[in-house]
């Protein structure tokens, strides 16, 4: 099985993508994990990739497209995917299709967390980053002990820029702009799965994993 986990900012992909991989075994792409770890690197791509996040803009395709071949080329092709994430433009769900078919896959299903534009910016203005291991927070959905101290490691929360009002606003822009015609030709195959977002934690997960098994 094969899943695409779209949203806008803050809409929880990331919870729901870890529950599903623990559930079904799946390779786990977190695109926006990944392109922030090269953008902290010494990795070729590592400028123009930190530029783009911190702005709120989009990676280009053609960086997108090298760095999720590289990245799925390399993980277990027995096991099924989950793409959190990504793609976020029409041209890279095309040639994520593409990369499927030379391993003999298809997507299955485009899952999509929908959540208003209001509840984004309020939940990724709380929004915590560990600045030591990377794990996030939510001072509103998924709060911290402390909201100052990561609970896994001990190290310093703080705010990404890309959480800043200014970059949430236009992420969303990115979001209507690009993100959406993905939705659309998910619908004309047939395999989109709509989900509401704004609700708790557990009952979303419910509701895609039945959805999944009918």
């Amino acid at each position: 099985m094969n899943l695409i986990l779209l949203g806008p900012q803050g809409s929880g992909k990331g919870t729901q993508a870890e529950l599903l991989v623990q559930k079904y075994g799946l390779n786990y792409v977190e695109m926006g994990k990944i392109l922030r770890s090269i953008a902290e690197s010494d990795n070729q791509y590592a400028k123009i990739v930190k530029e783009m996040i911190d702005k709120g803009e989009l990676v280009p395709d053609e960086y997108v497209r090298l760095i999720a071949w590289d990245h799925i080329n390399k993980q277990d092709k027995e096991k099924g995917w989950l793409f959190d994430g990504y793609p976020r433009s029409l041209e890279q769900y095309e040639y994520l299709e593409d990369m499927l078919r030379k391993f003999g896959k298809k997507i299955d299903w485009v899952v999509y967390l929908f959540i208003s534009p209001e509840e984004s910016i309020r939940r990724l203005s709380a929004r915590r980053t560990c600045e030591k291991c990377g794990e996030i927070f939510n001072l509103v959905t998924n709060p911290p002990k402390n909201p100052e101290i990561c609970d896994k490691c001990g190290g310093r929360l703080g705010q990404r820029e890309d959480d800043q009002p200014g970059a949430i606003k236009r992420r969303l822009e990115l979001f209507n702009e690009r993100t959406k015609p993905i939705l659309e030709k998910a619908r004309q195959e047939n395999i989109l799965m709509e989900v509401n977002g704004e609700r708790p934690i557990d009952i979303i997960n419910d509701e895609i994993v039945q959805k999944l098994g009918q």
